[in-house]
């Protein structure tokens, strides 16, 4: 998998955006927090791209 085709942590519903400035982004699928976007943890620490990505539900429109 390239750079390019990685999953988009924004899109996904694990995505927690933290407080905490040393480390604001958090993966609860995962259970960690980083200052990186965690689809880079992921693939920095395993060589795989992350496998637990999950849409966001839909949101109603109004």
């Amino acid at each position: 998998m390239t750079q390019t085709s990685h999953p988009d942590c924004f899109k996904c519903r694990h995505l927690k955006v933290t407080w905490r400035p040393e480390r604001p982004y958090a993966c609860l699928a995962m259970g960690f927090s980083s200052r990186q976007i965690p689809w880079q943890v992921v693939l920095n620490a395993s060589g795989q791209p992350c496998m637990l990505f999950e849409p966001k539900p839909q949101r109603p429109s109004s």
